[in-house]
């Protein structure tokens, strides 16, 4: 049986999971820059398409990584993912 503290655990996980999907996903469907500043100061640094390709994969990769292990944790805990 989960408890109240458990509960909120998992329901701090899935919203994790959850963020980290929806980055996946937005790598996904819109086009991926490198920024640096904030507002009117940020400017964009232009990566070589194998460069940048290789960066995408590797962040797509951590993403899944992260969304397994949650997975992985839910289940554990008895909390269909």
């Amino acid at each position: 049986m989960l408890t109240k503290s458990d509960l909120t655990r998992a329901q701090a996980m899935i919203a994790e999971r959850d963020t980290a999907q929806r980055i996946r996903d937005r790598m996904r469907t819109e086009p991926v820059s490198l920024m640096v500043g904030d507002g009117k100061e940020a400017s964009v640094i232009h990566l070589s398409a194998d460069y940048l390709g290789q960066m995408v994969f590797e962040v797509k990769a951590s993403l899944d990584d992260q969304i397994k292990t949650i997975n992985a944790a839910l289940t554990e805990m008895g909390v269909e993912p």
